[in-house]
């Protein structure tokens, strides 16, 4: 089912993108194996910090440049991600480590899996947690860079007597425009994931002050929130990362 379901992915792709699609579903393939080599880097013992970051690097680096080619406007969409990934971890970290958010929740407990998973693991799962929320707030990240930093260089090819400022906030204006979209697009795929969740408290007749205190909850809230501040935190580092890219290629 796995395969029928890539075929027909790939089918749409170049049926809709022609060889664009091609490109890009050979993008989707080489993040995938990243990912793969990221999972079992972490399960071999490696700091999951590390291997997350540069997994971060490998996907910005496929996704980016091999789909939009090398220039001003994907340089500074791939240091802006790489930015707000380091921020969201020194930041995001630290809060997550005195929550506890890692590790089995009220549900995953006494699901029958446990009972086969060792819990004598040579992995912070705290480190994980982490990993996994900086991963799952890439997608919207990434897209939300390009956006600004492509808006902005299509305003300096047509206004090039335009300031750092004004390409600053050229940038900042087009980033007000996409914010709610791009949120959006993280608490729907919240949403989507917290379905079970809800039906599974609802069903248990677990009370208000149960439901807000459980640990399953937090995970998927602390995750889109996570998510939230870095699609906010990257319409500015985008507009001051293409503004002096295209500064200093009209300086060279």
């Amino acid at each position: 089912m796995i395969l029928k379901l890539t075929i027909l992915l790939f089918v749409l792709m170049v049926l809709v993108g022609g060889n664009r699609g091609v490109d890009s579903f050979w993008a989707l393939l080489r993040t995938a194996l990243v990912f793969l080599a990221d999972i079992y880097l972490m399960a071999w013992g490696l700091p999951p910090v590390v291997t997350t970051l540069l997994s971060c690097a490998l996907f910005t680096g496929i996704v980016l440049y091999s789909q939009n080619g090398v220039n001003a406007k994907m340089h500074a969409a791939a240091f802006s991600v790489l930015i707000v990934a380091l921020v969201v971890m020194a930041a995001a970290g630290p809060m997550l480590w005195r929550a506890g958010m890692s590790g089995y929740n009220e549900i995953e407990q006494y699901e029958e899996i446990s009972m086969y998973l060792s819990p004598n693991l040579s992995v912070s799962m705290s480190a994980v947690s982490l990993s996994a929320v900086v991963l799952g707030l890439l997608g919207a990240v990434m897209d939300t860079s390009v956006a600004v930093t492509t808006a902005v260089n299509e305003v300096h090819v047509n206004q090039p007597a335009l300031t750092k400022e004004q390409l600053v906030q050229s940038g900042l204006a087009v980033g007000r425009d996409i914010l709610g979209t791009t949120v959006n697009t993280l608490f729907f795929v919240g949403l989507g994931e917290s379905v079970m969740l809800a039906v599974l408290f609802m069903k248990n007749e677990d009370s208000l002050a149960a439901v807000l205190n459980s640990k399953a909850l937090y995970q998927e809230v602390a995750g889109l929130l996570i998510g939230g501040a870095g699609c906010l935190l990257i319409i500015p580092v985008s507009s001051v990362m293409i503004a002096y890219f295209l500064q200093r290629e009209d300086a060279v």
